[in-house]
């Protein structure tokens, strides 16, 4: 074939593939009117304008767009529709000749390949279908997944005799958690303890894993570069409709959700001399967790730890695998809408604080060390969801902390997740007392609030920072001065012992044992901060993590009291009725009760906590330096015969 010929086929080939794969701009054209907030990066578009889709995979309903002005940035997609792709203005182009046959060379069976090759590309590129919105995940339906909850996790199907048997490979389990509470954030203070490389990809689930679905859970963030709301600490993010407006938030302000709510189901909330508070159980309880047990299916192949959980009202036993907290992590998000859920501990975890941290964990995670961390922190975060009077007393916890039989689990699970008071429609379960709030009073409270909580949030990592250097200093260069200053007296207590004198030899055993002394001060440096400063590291980072879950409860009232403003202001230009806005106020007290009654809620525990935290820290330096000062008055003595 001639070279020339060649290069033309090639030329055509390459023109046909070029001219197929050229992606077609996605065109929308906007069904309602769009004000964006221009802070959060939004694009403000108008009923009928069309846009040109540059982004698909935001997330949480978001879409990127560029108007025909150029400016460029987020979204709803729900407020927009899109476009068929126009059709081709030029038809497609001709298929390459058949290439020039050589005198000397025979023609193959069948003749025109090159008209066989054109044909098997067919046209079908030039009859795509155009690319669909992606569906919003309903997160409060059954199996869904919170959208503040739970990275990684495919679902599967386990086959059993009655068929309703799902789980999932815990290689999917393993990078379910990153919380509590807790991944590494930015600028986060971890301890000194040598990386580990614990993970639980050769675990699957055994015969008491109840059938639970994929866990999914992103622990929030609020970093110190992060962007803030009105209210100076609220993180602005792309949640703005799905917290609010796609949990059922919009629907509840506005009326058009109701039911009939059960006695049981309520949830009183009282004033009080400090504001808005839940109605507190006149019998509260507690929950200890023990026996970490391995356990193995597959005739041992596949194995897993399950701690035991026995409740203090029915002293009854059950088993709970790490996956088990992280589905019953996932179901309080998905309903609690105002209660910020504290993240769990990390599923393959580093060490945090306490005796383990200056050993690390060695051996993967079926070692007694690290399940006896993990155990413990696991029993911090159970500790603070037995204490709040809302999540303690609710169905999904208690059935977590009782039930026993499999299939009864099963069907509570199922009903937990298709709980029908999720999102906003919680809110209907809240029993308000029957006065109604100030809107500027509750605005001007939740200011104050939300400086708070931003600035508790810096002085959280203001203090972990000075508290990581000073618990390093202990174990490091505290210790290592003073048992250079012991060494130091060691070794003139060798020297003054070439003496053999009588008269000397008592001033040399003074010496001597001020040096032991030395050595023994740094020793207890080195193992001071368990004594002390962890237990306030421990709460300090406690806190930081439940600090990193408020901007979205704070952030969904002000969706809240933004809306009724709105309705408001609709009143005021005689396009809403009277009534219609006066009920939209009543319900957005309802949502003002609830974010109050947790604020106070949180203010209550935060006392409680750190008064125990400052007494046992003072407690541990108060003794800390008594029995410095006691060894150094026994050497000192040391010297009065000497």
């Amino acid at each position: 074939m001639p070279a020339v010929q060649i290069l033309h086929d090639c030329c055509n080939s390459l023109s046909v593939v070029t001219m197929l794969t050229v992606p077609q701009a996605i065109q929308a054209r906007g069904l309602y009117d769009f004000n964006g907030d221009l802070d959060n990066g939004e694009l403000t578009f108008s009923t009928g304008e069309t846009l040109t889709i540059v982004t698909q995979d935001i997330g949480e309903g978001w879409w990127e767009a560029r108007n025909e002005a150029g400016q460029q940035g987020l979204i709803p997609e729900s407020y927009v529709q899109l476009l068929e792709p126009p059709e081709p203005s030029f038809p497609p182009p001709p298929p390459p000749s058949a290439p020039v046959s050589d005198w000397n060379t025979p023609q193959t069976e069948g003749g025109d390949w090159n008209n066989d090759a054109w044909n098997s590309h067919g046209t079908e590129s030039w009859d795509q279908e155009p690319p669909h919105a992606p569906d919003y995940t309903n997160h409060n339906s059954a199996g869904g997944v919170n959208n503040q909850g739970f990275r990684g996790g495919g679902v599967q199907q386990q086959a059993s005799e009655e068929g309703w048997d799902d789980d999932w490979d815990d290689e999917n389990e393993d990078n379910s958690s990153n919380s509590t509470t807790n991944t590494s954030q930015p600028n986060e203070i971890k301890p000194d303890a040598p990386e580990t490389t614990a993970t639980d990809k050769d675990q699957l689930p055994g015969s008491g894993n109840f059938g639970l679905s994929a866990p999914k859970r992103e622990k929030k963030q609020m970093t110190q570069n992060s962007d803030f709301s009105k209210y100076g600490t609220v993180k602005k993010s792309f949640n703005r409709f799905s917290t609010f407006a796609k949990t059922g938030g919009d629907a509840f302000l506005m009326g058009t959700v109701s039911a009939n709510v059960s006695e049981s189901d309520l949830i009183k909330i009282i004033d009080t001399q400090d504001g808005p508070a839940w109605n507190y159980p006149s019998q509260p309880y507690t929950c200890a967790i023990k026996s970490p047990k391995k356990e193995s299916k597959l005739k041992g192949l596949k194995s897993y730890i399950a701690y035991q959980l026995t409740p203090s009202f029915s002293n009854i036993q059950v088993s709970r695998r790490y996956k088990h907290f992280d589905w019953l992590h996932e179901r309080l998000e998905a309903k609690f809408t105002c209660i910020p859920i504290p993240p769990l501990p990390d599923k393959a975890l580093s060490v945090s604080f306490g005796s383990l941290s200056t050993q690390g964990v060695k051996g993967g995670r079926y070692e007694d060390d690290f399940v006896s961390e993990r155990m413990r922190q696991l029993q911090l975060w159970v500790d603070r969801m037995v204490r709040h009077p809302v999540i303690s007393q609710s169905e999904v916890f208690n059935h977590f902390l009782t039930c026993t039989d499999e299939k009864k689990w099963k069907a509570g699970k199922r009903k937990a997740e298709k709980d029908e008071y999720q999102g906003g429609k919680f809110f209907l379960t809240l029993q308000t007392p029957p006065t109604s709030l100030d809107m500027r009073d509750v605005e001007k409270r939740m200011e104050i609030f939300c400086r708070f909580v931003k600035g508790m949030d810096d002085n959280m990592r203001n203090m972990l920072q000075i508290g990581h250097d000073s618990r390093k200093k202990h174990t490091g260069p505290y210790k290592r001065e003073f048992q250079k200053i012991g060494g130091s007296f060691k070794q003139l207590a060798e020297t003054f012992n070439l003496d053999s004198a009588a008269h000397s030899q008592n001033l040399t055993a003074a010496i001597d044992y001020t040096g032991d002394t030395y050595n023994e001060i740094g020793d207890m440096y080195e193992k001071q901060p368990r004594e002390d400063l962890d237990y306030m590291l421990e709460v300090l980072f406690e806190y930081k993590g439940m600090l990193s879950t408020y901007p979205d409860v704070l952030k969904l009232h002000e969706g809240a009291i933004g809306k009724a403003k709105e309705c408001e202001r609709l009143k005021d230009e005689g396009r809403m009725p009277e009534s219609d806005v006066a009920a939209v106020i009543q319900r957005a007290d309802v949502i003002s009760f609830g974010t109050l009654a947790e604020m106070n809620h949180f203010q209550r525990e935060r006392v409680a906590d750190y008064k125990e935290m400052m007494q046992k820290f003072l407690h541990g330096q108060i003794k800390f330096y008594r029995d410095i000062t006691q060894k150094l008055e026994s050497a000192l003595q040391k010297y009065e015969n000497a």
